[in-house]
């Protein structure tokens, strides 16, 4: 009897470890357990009758069914590497695998702008200096307050904001180095304040050009045909005969009297091209004809005579396919004949390179 009091209290003892054993398995239960680990006992054995053997057993099912229950409700709280049961509402949950994620990275792309520039180049015989019109491509300053600012700095100091020369052939500078400007923009006039005066020595024409520079450029620049307040710090006039005040682009019947007779809007200088290549811009001449020639240094490549949509007064558009080129620099020359006696009246020319 005693022997068999003996062995109850062991099974008491056992069973009590049994019960502490799955309290302390299950507080440590994580989504990596297995079931199989936990069903491993460390403990004692002993030789007991075959009755024992069948309470243990039952203590061994119990601690399964137990172990399971405990198992699945620890697995829906935190999440396991297997599948979840699924959850009965909608609400976002935040698992710890996700709150320790890095931030995804986001691409910036910097948008770019053709900005506008009105050049002083040489003219003709009859009018030294004109504007020739030009695209530089440079990442977009933003509004057109900032917009225009890059633009009229570009033209007084001959170079983009990165360095860039902007220079078109045949190009002039009237502003001498160091001069800047602060640009104000309404919806009814643009403001530019220099800091100093243009070049001295400059004839009237060419006065009054250099300040057509920067209306048409401005107003391109804010896309606003507004006039242009033109003057230097302090009150006084850009040159002796361009007093400060507001000045305004002609109107288009009168715009060739301000602009080259022939512009290239593509390619732009320096441009790399693949082939075929074709070249276009804008163009009022005498019966809207003139001439082009394909350079390669000196050698003339091809040539040909180009239309205009439209004849002088009026500024009508252009096409010339060039066609196939293999790889190398070359120059687009485009020049207006004389009417009067066939010399070469005005000309331009254009360097890009064929990949």
């Amino acid at each position: 009897m005693s022997d068999d009091m003996g062995d109850l209290g062991e099974l008491r003892r056992f069973e009590e470890s049994v019960r502490t054993s799955l309290r302390d398995q299950a507080d440590m239960i994580s989504p990596s357990h297995r079931l199989g680990v936990i069903l491993e006992s460390d403990a004692p054995r002993r030789r007991t009758g075959y009755w024992l053997i069948g309470v243990a057993a039952l203590f061994v099912l119990v601690a399964a069914l137990s172990v399971g229950f405990l198992l699945q409700n620890h697995t829906v709280a935190t999440g396991s590497s297997g599948a979840a049961p699924a959850q009965k509402d909608n609400a976002a949950r935040v698992t710890p695998a996700a709150a320790t994620q890095a931030p995804s990275s986001t691409t910036r792309t910097t948008s770019l702008w053709a900005m506008p520039l009105y050049e002083v180049v040489t003219g003709t015989s009859t009018s030294p200096w004109l504007l020739s019109r030009t695209f530089v491509t440079v990442p977009d300053p933003g509004d057109r307050v900032a917009r225009t600012q890059a633009a009229i700095a570009a033209i007084l100091s001959g170079a983009t904001a990165d360095g860039t020369q902007v220079g078109a052939y045949g190009y002039q500078q009237p502003w001498a180095p160091g001069t800047t400007a602060t640009i104000t923009v309404t919806d009814s006039q643009i403001g530019i304040v220099l800091n100093q005066a243009g070049t001295s020595g400059l004839g009237t024409e060419q006065q009054a050009i250099a300040v057509q520079s920067l209306v048409w450029t401005a107003t391109a620049a804010a896309q606003l045909n507004v006039p242009v307040r033109v003057e230097v710090a302090g009150g006084q006039g850009a040159f002796a005969s361009k007093p400060a005040g507001s000045y305004s682009r002609p109107s288009s019947a009168t715009s060739y009297t301000e602009l080259v007779p022939i512009w290239v809007d593509s390619p732009t200088p320096g441009a790399t091209l693949t082939s075929p290549v074709t070249v276009t811009g804008q163009a009022c001449v005498f019966e809207a004809q003139f001439q082009w020639q394909l350079l390669q240094g000196s050698t003339v490549v091809t040539s040909g005579s180009a239309q205009a949509s439209v004849g002088c007064p009026s500024y009508g558009t252009y096409t010339i396919a060039v066609g196939t080129l293999t790889a190398g620099t070359y120059t687009a020359r485009l020049y207006d004949l004389s009417a009067k006696d066939g010399s070469v009246a005005y000309e331009t020319r254009v360097t890009f390179t064929v990949a």
